[in-house]
């Protein structure tokens, strides 16, 4: 079952850059593993690794919504998305780094281009999970509370399975806007009229 079809590069900017960490891993792989190998360096090719890792973790929260079929689902929003997201954007972060630093290296035997080419991928990959952080850490600072827009299941993205002790929260709201755990109660008016309260 195809995790992935055209039409998720339409649905919101969270599928769109979701879907861009998967379909840029393969030709990354490839150009990183190449310059690896002629250039006999370790750098860039270490960036293999944190573009895995983005690519995997793309397809385990888009996998999770289509299994899941709901539209608002966790791609973003919850203390873990956040955790995950900005560990994958610092690996690569560090990855870019040590290939700016010793890139040069590689330049005598004409592989400055090809390694700058797969630099290019970190970086896409970088600006992405920048992109979640900076949303999420925006939401937080801003003034108001913001609650992740999903359905139950979806609250905490595809680790709907982890106990909820090493959750870390529990949703405050219900799926109607009430505090959790509260039911509406109805009492009877002086008229006998139900009223809300």
């Amino acid at each position: 079952m195809a995790v992935m079809n055209v039409r998720i590069f339409t649905q919101s900017i969270p599928h769109t850059l979701r879907a861009i960490s998967i379909i840029t891993f393969p030709p990354a792989f490839l150009v990183l593993l190449i310059t690896g190998i002629v250039s006999e360096q370790v750098n860039p090719a270490i960036g293999i690794l944190p573009l895995f890792f983005s690519s995997v973790y793309a397809i385990i929260l888009l996998a999770h919504e289509k299994r899941c079929g709901c539209q608002n689902s966790g791609l973003t929003g919850t203390p873990l998305h956040l955790v995950f997201d900005f560990a994958i954007g610092l690996g690569l972060l560090i990855c870019l780094i040590l290939t700016w630093v010793h890139l040069p290296r590689a330049y005598p035997r004409g592989m400055i281009m090809l390694g700058t080419y797969g630099s290019n991928f970190m970086i896409t990959n970088f600006l992405i999970h920048l992109y979640f952080v900076g949303v999420q850490i925006w939401e937080l600072i801003t003034p108001g509370i913001h609650f992740v827009d999903s359905c139950p299941e979806c609250q905490y993205g595809p680790f709907a399975n982890i106990p909820k002790a090493a959750r870390g929260y529990a949703p405050l709201l219900d799926g109607q806007g009430r505090p959790a755990g509260e039911e509406e109660n109805h009492d009877e008016g002086p008229n006998g009229v139900e009223s809300a309260v």
